[in-house]
């Protein structure tokens, strides 16, 4: 309500309103931007009751362009439903997680993240090769992973603080992998995998200083089959002097591929005899494993003959990060893992 031209926050007003857009299902996206912007003002005052049912609303339309398959409109209205929350209350009523529309879209950017590894470490690096089905399907996902991506970025609104979500940039990373496979790119592609492989500490008092790797744990073995994929051709490129020593994994890249190594291996049940894991690997899986663990060992002597004979430090991060010389590759492979 409004007293000289102020407009004054009413909890009983609000609540009214509230449970009236809640009951409300609107029929088109440009009702609920209606009833959105006749609401801006109120959550800017502090309503979290008028905000939760905005969110609610926004997912509502995130809800019904899924059923139509409509994933560029979908990830549009989930981002609507996140920046009421992120946003637009006051700071000391935002909420950074726990609600549908920041539960789905942190959902969608890891689904096609997954989507899109599984389909590249099935096809460009299985063995068998790739059938002109599974090629059509593969670019199928990696479209629909890009469509996530645009939507994200021309968002002007959310674009920016976005930049720290983890599964946004897990969903980048990932797409960069696939494009730079489609180019030939193999160190630009080891980069990337990396990164999504390496631990850091996550951004944001929302994460309580918790040390995770963008990608999900389940992730590891294809992202590792992928790895291992490109040492093993450059191995069969390798003619034994060491100005043809070349690998696409620095010494820090390498140690981060055979850290989550070890844990995959004591995940499946090979390098633990625990009577706690009841997984029983087959004699085909832990072949398969030993040759990788060996895959591995010989690209880590390739990283430090190549890292030798090119006389250069090797730079860590993205555009322009932290020199690090050979020395201080060694070590940090030779510390323990967090």
């Amino acid at each position: 309500r409004r007293i000289e031209g102020e407009v004054v926050y009413e909890p009983r007003i609000s609540a009214t309103i509230a449970e009236a857009i809640s009951h409300r299902l609107p029929g088109s996206d440009a009702e609920a931007r209606d009833l959105l912007h006749l609401c801006e003002e109120a959550i800017r005052l502090g309503s979290v009751r008028i905000a939760d049912a905005c969110e609610s609303m926004a997912f509502s339309r995130a809800s019904f362009h899924r059923s139509k398959g409509h994933l560029h409109r979908e990830v549009h209205w989930l981002l609507r439903g996140m920046e009421i929350l992120n946003n637009e209350l006051p700071t000391q009523f935002q909420r950074k997680h726990g609600f549908a529309c920041r539960r789905h879209f942190d959902a969608l950017c890891e689904n096609a993240a997954n989507d899109l590894i599984s389909m590249l470490a099935s096809t460009t690096y299985a063995p068998s090769g790739e059938s002109k089905l599974e090629e059509e399907a593969f670019v199928s996902v990696l479209q629909a992973a890009r469509n996530v991506l645009e939507a994200v970025v021309q968002d002007e609104d959310m674009a920016s603080l976005l930049k720290g979500h983890m599964e946004a940039n897990l969903l980048k990373y990932v797409v960069d992998i696939a494009l730079a496979d489609a180019l030939g790119y193999t160190t630009k592609m080891a980069s990337d995998i990396v990164r999504c492989l390496e631990e850091r500490c996550l951004p944001g008092e929302e994460y309580g200083g918790v040390v995770s790797t963008l990608a999900n744990p389940k992730m590891y073995a294809q992202l590792l089959h992928i790895s291992a994929a490109i040492l093993h051709k450059e191995e069969s490129l390798f003619n034994g002097t060491m100005e043809s020593t070349k690998c696409a994994f620095s010494v820090q890249g390498m140690h981060i591929l055979m850290t989550r190594l070890t844990q995959v291996l004591s995940w499946e049940g090979i390098t633990t005899s625990s009577s706690a894991i009841p997984k029983t690997p087959t004699k085909e899986r832990k072949e398969y494993f030993h040759a990788m663990r060996l895959t591995f060992c010989k690209g880590l002597m390739r990283a430090f003959a190549s890292a030798q004979t090119n006389s250069s430090t090797e730079k860590v991060g993205k555009g322009g990060g932290v020199e690090q010389s050979l020395e201080d590759e060694v070590e940090l492979m030779l510390s323990p893992c967090i």
